[in-house]
């Protein structure tokens, strides 16, 4: 995506549609989604489409201050140890 993100109209891109494409259809067969904080933007959109899917969402990291929207996670890990321990 970074090679893309230069590009002036990426948003028309059919290679970054195709990209994006594949994510989403990623998402939709999925069962369990896994964030892994610190995570960027991206991540956090697909949390969101995930969550929109009735997807469990699971959290893994620190979290600094209280995010309401954090809420879509069905679980919170604060390490990816203390998430390993739970399986």
């Amino acid at each position: 995506m970074k090679k893309f993100e230069s590009t002036k109209k990426w948003q028309k891109d059919q290679r970054v549609r195709k990209i994006f494409e594949k994510d989403l259809e990623g998402l939709k067969n999925s069962q369990i989604l896994i964030l892994l904080l610190p995570a960027g933007k991206s991540a956090h959109i697909e949390a969101g489409i995930a969550y929109g899917l009735g997807k469990k969402c699971i959290l893994i990291g620190d979290q600094k201050k209280a995010e309401s929207h954090y809420l879509i996670f069905d679980e919170f890990y604060p390490t990816i140890e203390a998430f390993l321990k739970s399986l």
